[in-house]
């Protein structure tokens, strides 16, 4: 590595009493690092009355409880009612929650509503969550959630997922519009692929003719301005893109859906093996919102329900795209075929192959719910749209499945794409063989919290070092994602960036891909940063251990570099290591090292050290503390050392380093 500059950290403390009481957010309502407790309580009669007209939207009055690190934050004059489509259940009903209904105006943290997701056609319970988490990293609008436990009148009820529901806070917060036309698909039984039908026949009659009135409640469903909506330019708009001729079909449809979010929208539906989505298998459209931003015809399409997901690692990447409409003619635009390839490749690359990103996610979840979900009296599962009670037996099983399939995805998908012609950007490009240990420039092992070097081209437009601690993950609009996960970066330079490999990317011996992300700027619809307007380089593949030691820098007990003070037999150095491996007290990827108490290195695996060939003693081996990502070993030179230089080599867990050139007097 040409250029290290470690960031030392020295911090005063200052007393300043007891911090003030802040006040709950949003964030905490919907944060997803705990199971949640949220209590309902309900006459008797109206939960009878509830679960008996499951299939009706008849609101009752509850009070709400949300159980806020053991504060009871009570919300009075709630009403709830049964959801769904396929989903609605007798036994362990969805629930939609308006905090407005009895009492107008009235909202929880600025939410008018939320919705307790009862994933009852999910034998995991899992599957939305985790693709939902995977949306949001793509800079495209997905709904917060959090997994929750449940209790009606002091009954447990089970997990549920609390979900941020589309409504007017939903499109203000992510598309900074409020007073557009909002618009939940319901799928048609026939199968609707955005055919356009000027006429209603008897076996077709709704999704036809230019009459609203056959449009609305369904396909297109209004959710917002029910009394004001105004159904016609979303009905053009289908008609339009069955209708307008191929040589204007991208310039005229594109003002009215961004073509580029389009295909990025099913490009994760996609690589998620989503069968009941947009390019649904059975019903055809599905699962979807559609919002037109206000005074326009320009729409967006928004994800909804992702229980579906996870069906089949071989689905192929163009599955069903034949027979939507849309996407039938989207895709014969070359530049547009170009850019559903490009965006399959930055989901594979967001979600990570083996061990990657959405493992981990996944299994952070299931460590999080597993004992509530197998504590769950009311699971559910469905097959074939026919509901069974479920157990801890079909749950686990599910689960097997799911990671199964996320951890061959990735190879699949990946696979797919170099046969049908993706191309990789060649204004940023990543060197074959350029991810190494970044304290000997050598290829090897790669370790988990140790530094790594890449080489390239384009890989940044200037030459920066991160301005503090903890390390970003993204500086001068540089990312880097090692098997999905984000990296904390360290310096970047047109040839050359300088990472902290992610702890989470695991212990493990094997393979990880290395891809850079450059962004761009912001599309309407997407987040500052998005990956969607980001350009993406190849990915480059490294060997990862647990181990990959490397020698930084040698000084004296001083502080002095032995360069300048060689040393002799008896001197206690301070050895400033790469990848020596696991450590108690681990911090967070990119944060400064603890020192109290301080990151030891494993006893079972303590490093040792040679000068000269000769055992040296060592004293204590750990993260430097107050440093980021840098080892500190300290040991004691042996007698017998030659004088002038010396090779020092250090080792762990079965791998050596290169020599050091040690000074020695």
């Amino acid at each position: 590595m040409r250029v290290i500059g470690f960031v030392g950290v020295g911090m005063a403390m200052l007393a300043l009493g007891a911090p003030a009481a802040r006040a709950q957010t949003q964030d905490d309502f919907f944060d997803d690092s705990y199971i949640h407790e949220l209590r309902i309580d309900i006459r008797v009669s109206d939960l009878d009355l509830l679960k008996k007209n499951y299939l009706e939207n008849t609101y009752y009055p509850v009070i709400f409880h949300w159980i806020y690190k053991g504060k009871d934050v009570v919300v009075n004059d709630v009403g709830i009612r049964s959801r769904g489509h396929g989903s609605r259940s007798p036994t362990k009903p969805n629930l939609r929650i308006d905090f407005n209904r009895y009492a107008p105006g009235q909202t929880l943290l600025g939410l008018a509503s939320c919705i307790l997701k009862a994933n009852n056609q999910d034998p995991s319970m899992l599957k939305e969550k985790t693709v939902f988490k995977l949306w949001d990293r793509t800079g495209l609008p997905a709904s917060r959630e959090a997994i929750t436990r449940l209790y009606i009148n002091n009954v447990y009820y089970g997990i549920f997922l609390l979900t941020e529901e589309i409504r007017t806070e939903f499109t203000q917060r992510y598309l900074n519009d409020k007073d557009g036309d909002l618009y939940q698909w319901k799928p048609i039984g026939i199968g609707y692929h955005f055919e356009w039908n000027p006429t209603c026949t008897t076996t077709l009659i709704v999704a036809c003719s230019t009459d609203p009135a056959k449009w609305n409640p369904e396909p297109l469903n209004p959710e917002e301005n029910k009394s004001t909506f105004d159904l016609t330019p979303t009905i053009s708009m289908i008609r339009t893109i069955n209708q307008v001729a191929d040589a204007s079909f991208e310039s005229t449809v594109n003002a009215l859906i961004d073509l580029k979010l389009f295909v990025f929208h099913n490009a994760i539906e996609n690589y998620v093996a989503d069968y009941d989505a947009f390019l649904g298998d059975v019903f055809g459209v599905n699962n979807v919102f559609f919002y037109r931003y206000v005074n326009t015809s320009f729409h967006q399409m928004l994800l909804w329900d992702k229980d579906a997901s996870y069906d089949w690692t071989q689905r192929g990447i163009f599955e069903q795209a034949d027979k939507n409409v849309l996407m039938r003619r989207t895709l014969a635009v070359p530049s547009r075929r170009a850019q559903y390839l490009d965006s399959q490749y930055k989901v594979a690359v967001l979600a990570g192959g083996p061990g990657g990103w959405l493992e981990w996610e996944y299994q952070r979840d299931y460590n999080l719910a597993v004992q509530s979900i197998r504590e769950d009296p009311f699971k559910q599962y469905e097959v074939a749209g026919v509901m069974y009670d479920s157990s801890n037996a079909i749950f686990e099983d599910q689960v097997v499945k799911d990671l199964q399939f996320i951890r061959d995805r990735s190879p699949f998908v990946l696979q797919a794409l170099l046969s049908a012609g993706v191309q990789f950007p060649s204004s940023v490009s990543l060197s074959q063989g350029g991810a190494v240990n970044a304290a000997t420039n050598a290829a090897g092992p790669i370790a988990p919290g140790s530094y790594a070097s890449l080489y390239g081209s384009g890989l940044a437009g200037s030459t920066l070092s991160a301005p503090s601690t903890p390390f970003p993950t993204v500086l001068g609009g540089v990312s880097v994602f090692v098997n999905g996960f984000p990296a904390p970066i360290q310096f970047i330079s047109p040839n050359q960036i300088n990472i902290v490999v992610p702890w989470e990317l695991g212990m493990g011996n094997g393979t990880a891909p290395f891809t850079i992300m450059v962004s761009g700027p912001t599309a309407k619809g997407t987040r500052a940063g998005s990956p969607v307007n980001a350009t993406f380089s190849n990915s480059i593949s490294s060997a990862v251990g647990p181990y990959s030691p490397g020698i930084f820098n040698v000084a004296q007990a001083d502080g002095t570099l032995v360069a300048s003070k060689p040393a002799k037999a008896n001197d206690v150095l301070v050895v400033f290591a790469n990848g020596l491996g696991p450590v108690s007290n681990q911090p967070a990827s990119g944060a400064v090292s603890p020192s109290n108490p301080l990151a030891e290195c494993q006893k079972s695996t303590y490093p040792t050290v040679t000068i000269d060939g000769l055992p040296a003693t060592v004293q204590w081996a750990g993260l430097a503390p107050g440093w980021v990502g840098a080892y500190q070993v300290n040991v004691v030179v042996p007698a017998g050392v030659r004088s002038g230089s010396a090779p020092m080599v250090i080792s762990a867990g079965g791998q050596t380093s290169q020599a050091f050139s040690l000074s020695t007097q």
